[in-house]
């Protein structure tokens, strides 16, 4: 019998094994067939330890794919870092089909530009989420937070294909947003708030609600909203400085991604956080001194 099922399901590749991206196959498994596409392997799956929210543990085993044994992809989820998306996408181009169902997932404002030229045939699509996982080994994860995802269309010739209907079904909280770039902005500010400033000082979220920190957020931000308006998504000062805190709060026991990624000194995604900011600032020769400041202080690593 569950051999059957399987094959009635779906196949959906998911990219690497990331927190977030473990966390959304723990959540898929029912609706597709998942396949981790990973860049070696000595075993064909791999055993997810996965720790829910009211700590019971289950495993799930899931099956491990090297690109090399991928044949073609009809729907690809990619949650990894900002910076590995191009990569990513150059090495499964010539796999993915041409009315595939591609989902990117990221902090960060993606390369639309280069993205769009890769991928203009199919149905691409970005979330973004609220939820929370934490990666204690390379297969194990626990869930460490609920909360809203959203999902939306990056292209013209988009449509709300069966594999987003699976999506909405088996994802808590997760709706269709029909401008998703004023969403990505939303979630760019908030990126902005939180992420350089827990890098820099290795706090958890919480410790940003001390006064010491306010003046950086409110200069973060402010730059952040003035770019955002001159790229014609109307947001206020008042409702993202209220949107980076009320995330502040509800997160407060979580470490943002920059934060660990400082502290394993790994890359991190501050070139489309902060560095986004700093590009489109010189752009409209406007100063970005708040976020030029934590562009270098986490590009030089010196936090």
């Amino acid at each position: 019998m569950q051999k059957r099922n399987k094959v009635n399901k779906p196949k959906l590749y998911i990219v690497g094994h990331g927190a977030i991206g473990l966390l959304f196959a723990r959540l898929l498994h029912t609706a597709f067939d998942i396949k981790l596409v990973v860049r070696s392997k000595t075993k064909n799956s791999a055993h997810i330890k996965f720790t829910a929210l009211d700590q019971s543990v289950e495993t799930l085993s899931l099956e491990t794919v090297t690109i090399d044994e991928i044949d073609s992809i009809d729907n690809l989820f990619i949650p990894t870092k900002s910076y590995q998306v191009a990569n990513v996408l150059a090495q499964l181009q010539h796999k993915i089909s041409s009315s595939a169902t591609v989902i990117l997932s990221h902090n960060g404002m993606p390369n639309l530009t280069a993205i769009n030229q890769a991928l203009a045939t199919q149905n691409l699509f970005f979330l973004t989420t609220s939820m929370a996982a934490l990666k204690h080994a390379d297969f194990a994860i626990a869930h460490t937070g609920f909360g809203a995802s959203f999902i939306g269309a990056l292209n013209a010739n988009t449509e709300k294909t069966p594999t987003i209907e699976h999506l909405l079904t088996a994802i808590p909280n997760i709706t269709i947003e029909q401008n998703i770039n004023a969403l990505l902005w939303q979630k760019l500010i908030i990126n902005i708030a939180i992420n350089p400033l827990t890098a820099v000082h290795q706090v958890k979220n919480g410790a940003l609600i001390a006064p010491q920190y306010a003046s950086d957020i409110i200069g973060l931000v402010n730059e952040a909203v003035f770019i955002a308006n001159k790229e014609g998504v109307e947001i206020s000062f008042s409702s993202a400085l209220d949107s980076a805190y009320r995330v502040i709060r509800s997160t407060s026991q979580n470490y943002s991604s920059m934060n660990r990624d400082v502290f394993k000194q790994q890359q991190s995604e501050i070139d489309s956080i902060c560095g986004y900011i700093h590009k489109k600032g010189a752009e409209y020769c406007y100063s970005t001194p708040f976020n030029s400041r934590f562009l270098a202080l986490i590009q030089d690593g010196t936090p």
